[in-house]
């Protein structure tokens, strides 16, 4: 198929490649979350075949870390400017802009992942962990702090894939510096994590406003 592109004088358009895999790859990723976030409505909100419904959910208990998890969504959205910022000096080519961007979008996710531990850390001092004591007493709450590890803590996994992957690229700048095919992959680091910002937006007020 190349052979022949080439033949015809076309030349392949690897960015078309490229974003159309990233833009699968955050679709079955929607699709992911969209089970996990399917079956928590159901428990959550569930009908008479589901016995654990609102009822029998936290009013206030969780409530304290509403301040830590505000204080992460400002981070975010703090991210997602800067991750902006980085995509546009990529493309222009300013290397010193893109590298000052992009590494205050990684110290960012590091901070979000640190106000994340201490929320984890306080929920664990006081006993609202999956199957403590605690929540062994109160079924309903003991499957809502198991929805709520499970769904933040891989949120948070895909924060340290973005993270990882925004220092990969911070270096290979460093080292090879900017071109317009090294752009296309800030682009695309830029979505993903743009990506990890909304499905985080969907997190926030599941499990801390209502």
């Amino acid at each position: 198929m190349t052979q022949t592109s080439q033949t015809d004088g076309i030349t392949p358009d690897h960015s078309d490649v490229g974003q159309l895999g990233i833009w699968l790859f955050i679709l079955s990723e929607i699709m992911l979350f969209g089970g996990f976030l399917a079956s928590y409505f159901m428990l959550r909100w569930g009908n008479s075949v589901c016995a654990i419904g609102a009822p029998a959910w936290p009013k206030e208990g969780y409530t304290w870390g509403l301040a830590l998890a505000t204080t992460n969504t400002l981070i975010l959205i703090t991210s997602s400017f800067t991750m902006v910022r980085a995509v546009l000096a990529a493309e222009l080519r300013n290397e010193r802009a893109f590298g000052r961007f992009m590494g205050s979008t990684i110290l960012l996710g590091l901070l979000f992942l640190c106000v994340k531990g201490v929320e984890y850390a306080l929920k664990i001092h006081h006993g609202y962990y999956p199957r403590s004591p605690f929540m062994e007493a109160t079924p309903g709450l003991n499957i809502f702090i198991s929805f709520y590890f499970a769904l933040t803590g891989f949120h948070g996994l895909h924060v340290v894939i973005g993270i990882l992957w925004n220092l990969f690229l911070k270096r290979s700048a460093r080292k090879k510096g900017l071109s317009p095919a090294f752009a296309r992959k800030v682009e695309y680091a830029g979505l993903y994590w743009h990506f990890v910002d909304v499905v985080w937006v969907f997190l926030f007020p599941l499990f801390y406003l209502i």
